[in-house]
């Protein structure tokens, strides 16, 4: 179950489904990244909290993973951060879906938007901790991140069409209202991991487009340079 908190007095989410780690979403209270202002107070914020300065990456919309090192603190053309034994992550989000992954100290953040939800990156996700680590897909608890809703996603034909062969059910992922279709990003991914093999799963029940503000929304903010994060320490 998904719950506030609050990292120096600003308004954060956690879940207690993964309580091993340090793991949390930003709001619209602590931003990480701006394309237009500087974020260095609260980074700095994050860096004092977590006792380190975090690895972040350059989302390109893909399904690369990069498991990440002391010496090397930024990732380019990355969707994936994995940390292996120890240290700390952070991913901006617009309106994507972050995926948080976790299964015996080894922690994963990952970035899905349309076009990599199109590309199973939940699935893709799974098969690296599984192929490099041996995991057992029941193992691996799994967080589905303040993403914008089913009620808030029209899409087009044609991404309709590619997130519809993403998954063997549909039931309940997407909906036709005053002929516009609506597609629920959150329960596409939560699909896609059960048909993988996945169970624990919690899913945030808060939308980046119509949670009173909450977050940021790239689409419903005439595309904002604002980011709201997933942060991950082990």
């Amino acid at each position: 179950m998904f719950y506030f908190d609050n990292v120096d007095g600003k308004k954060v989410v956690r879940s207690n489904l993964i309580k091993e780690i340090d793991c949390f979403f930003t709001t619209r209270e602590f931003c990480l990244y701006s394309k237009t202002e500087d974020m260095t107070a609260n980074r700095e914020v994050l860096e004092k909290y977590i006792g380190e300065k975090p690895a972040n990456n350059q989302p390109v919309h893909g399904i690369n993973i990069e498991k990440i090192y002391d010496e090397k603190r930024f990732y380019e053309r990355t969707d994936g951060l994995l940390i292996e034994g120890h240290g700390s992550a952070f991913m901006n989000f617009g309106d994507c879906t972050p995926l948080v992954f976790y299964c015996d100290k080894v922690a994963m953040i990952s970035h899905a938007g349309w076009r990599g939800t199109v590309q199973k990156m939940a699935q893709v996700s799974v098969k690296k901790l599984v192929d490099e680590y041996g995991f057992k897909p029941k193992d691996i608890k799994v967080l589905i991140g303040p993403t914008i809703c089913g009620n808030c996603y029209d899409v087009g034909k044609d991404v309709y069409n590619k997130l519809y062969e993403t998954v063997e059910s549909t039931q309940g992922l997407f909906d036709i209202k005053d002929g516009k279709i609506f597609a629920d990003l959150k329960g596409i991914n939560k699909q896609q991991l059960v048909e993988c093999g996945i169970d624990k799963i919690d899913v945030c029940p808060y939308c980046t487009a119509c949670s009173e503000k909450l977050f940021y929304s790239y689409r419903y903010e005439n595309k904002t340079g604002y980011r709201h994060s997933a942060v991950v320490k082990i």
